[in-house]
């Protein structure tokens, strides 16, 4: 599988959860954010596209 690199900006808060279940998972810290994106991924956006579609329906 290919893979390419992309950088995004997260809350220390967040970072540093990363890091902690990276060392419980034994998993390095961009390997767990691919598989947690990956998994999560399509159902955000569907979840996101909904909510936008009953708020632009109420308003239209």
């Amino acid at each position: 599988m290919r893979t390419s690199t992309i950088t995004v900006r997260l809350p220390l808060k967040v970072l540093h959860e990363i890091e902690r279940l990276s060392e419980v998972t034994k998993l390095r810290p961009s390997v767990l954010c691919a598989y947690v994106l990956q998994d999560k991924l399509r159902d955000w956006v569907h979840e996101y596209v909904e909510n936008i579609a009953k708020e632009l329906g109420d308003k239209y």
